[in-house]
């Protein structure tokens, strides 16, 4: 039975996408200089825009980890006045 199951990409795959799709040479560089450096700001410029958006993420989450708190406590209180409130706060979550 043939073997189905997805393989992982070659470093060279990954360094492409991580270069915006360019061609790398043989060496894997970017340029045609043998340095490296292309590739290697390329991989910081990456990280940093992961390590951005991710930071933004972790924001809204926590955000959202406040919301469905207050979300909880006005449900289990079973005041009308909190509840209604619970309508505005599930409306911020989503």
């Amino acid at each position: 039975m043939a073997d189905t199951t997805a393989s992982k990409p070659q470093t060279s795959d990954k360094k492409e996408r991580l270069n915006g799709g360019h061609k790398l040479g043989a060496g894997g560089e970017g340029g045609g200089d043998g340095s490296g450096v292309e590739d290697e700001e390329c991989d910081v410029e990456a990280w940093s825009t992961l390590s951005k958006a991710f930071k933004q993420v972790q924001v809204v989450l926590d955000q959202n980890r406040d919301l469905i708190q207050k979300v909880n406590e006005n449900h289990r209180s079973k005041i009308p006045d909190n509840l209604v409130k619970n309508v505005a706060l599930i409306g911020e979550i989503n």
